[in-house]
């Protein structure tokens, strides 16, 4: 067997040094076992909570370029607690696709430096966080239950990342697609938003009705994307179904449900409906990347951004920050990101994510980051500082 940490006292069975030692941890249990005898020891591990921390793109770059000692010392300290089973920090899609859509020859390092801060933990494709939050409003919508839906851990990770550690993790290289056509997609869309902005800034809207705008329109966007994928695969062109965006796909998986009792038309028209109800409006990703978009109408409105090339330059990340905040940041704790979105977080009228309970960071305030893992730490019991030991002999004593 292989003997993963070798420990300095004897097999308690044959008492024979040097061939005993731990093996591995699973389902919360240490494995030991001696290749001398066989014997095979399991010593269960305390039940533990970690914190899960959200380290967006900016931190992770600045942490893995070692050019700035704050971002070291903080990712030292995060990898610290991460092994001693205080913390997660998982990665993401955004992760995925912003590390790869980055033009360096240290593209690989960067991302081998992400899975290894995350310890193999990983986020559910964003996608999938959006499909099944999706799902449990419009099953909502159909009954007639509360219109807010609790937040559950298991929408956003397949394991139970509140287990302890194996020394090992499989790591499997992700499907990416077509690089350029993503950077070709993505200026686009920065593009398009800032074509937006003279309009913008004519409103005269309040805050909850620019919200609300921004929810109408997400749900025509959803449903006029589908509704042109049919015609295109009507007309004889299928392929569009294969190239249609995700979007496309939350719409045709709503309209399975009572599909064998309603006419298509008529489930086409309750989706419609629901779109347009609060229902959809509250669901946490929508009500977080609105209220993020209703921010930045507002800036519009105070005369932000009148230069387009400076406003698609300052924006070019804007859909990315958008989806880290709003579609993982009701599953973290905490969360790490760049200072100006740190800003539109705690902008007093959207409140982003105070609902959820998570504590925002940036690199403007670095003190109150460190307090708030030294209140993690102080969780840290005798039990599961005695179990680290067993775990990691000798590392931790």
């Amino acid at each position: 067997m292989l003997i993963t940490r070798h420990l300095d006292e004897p097999c308690p069975k044959c008492r024979v040094k040097g061939k005993y030692g731990n093996v591995n941890v699973g389902m919360n249990v240490l494995n030991r076992g001696c290749n001398n005898c066989k014997e095979w020891v399991r010593l269960p591990l305390p039940d533990i909570r970690k914190k899960v921390i959200y380290l967006d793109q900016f931190f992770l770059s600045h942490a893995f370029r070692e050019q700035e000692q704050p971002f070291v010392d903080a990712a030292s300290r995060l990898k610290d607690m991460a092994a001693r089973q205080l913390i997660v920090c998982p990665y993401s899609s955004v992760h995925t696709d912003e590390t790869h859509l980055w033009r360096h020859e240290q593209q690989e390092e960067l991302y081998k430096f992400i899975k290894q801060t995350a310890r193999g933990y990983e986020f559910n494709q964003a996608y999938e966080i959006k499909q099944t939050q999706m799902h449990r409003a419009f099953d909502a919508f159909r009954s007639g239950e509360d219109i807010l839906q609790e937040i559950e851990e298991r929408d956003a990770f397949r394991d139970d990342i509140h287990r302890w550690d194996d020394y090992f993790w499989i790591d499997i290289r992700p499907f990416l697609g077509d690089l350029e056509a993503m950077r070709q997609g993505k200026a686009a869309a920065v593009s398009g938003l800032v074509d937006l902005f003279p309009e913008w800034a004519k409103l005269t809207t309040s805050f909850e009705e620019d919200v609300n705008s921004e929810a109408r329109g997400y749900g025509r966007s959803l449903l006029n994307q589908y509704l042109q994928m049919v015609v295109n695969v009507g007309t004889g062109n299928l392929m569009s179904y294969m190239e249609a965006p995700m979007d496309t796909m939350y719409v045709e998986s709503l309209l399975h449900c009572d599909s064998s009792t309603m006419e298509i038309d008529q489930r086409l028209k309750r989706i419609g409906a629901f779109f347009s109800s609060p229902y959809f409006t509250n669901i946490p990703n929508v009500w977080v990347s609105c209220r993020l978009f209703a921010i930045l109408r507002k800036m519009i409105k105070n005369g932000a951004y009148t230069n387009p090339d400076n406003a698609r330059r300052k924006l070019s990340g804007l859909f990315y920050d958008s989806e880290c905040i709003s579609v993982f940041g009701p599953y973290s704790d905490g969360i790490f990101i760049d200072r100006a979105m740190k800003q539109w977080c705690e902008d007093p009228e959207a409140r982003l994510l105070e609902p959820y309970d998570t504590q925002v960071f940036s690199v403007a305030s670095w003190d109150d980051f460190h307090d708030y893992l030294d209140q993690i730490e102080e969780n840290y019991t005798e039990e599961v500082r005695e179990a680290i030991n067993w775990v990691y002999p000798g590392v931790y004593a």
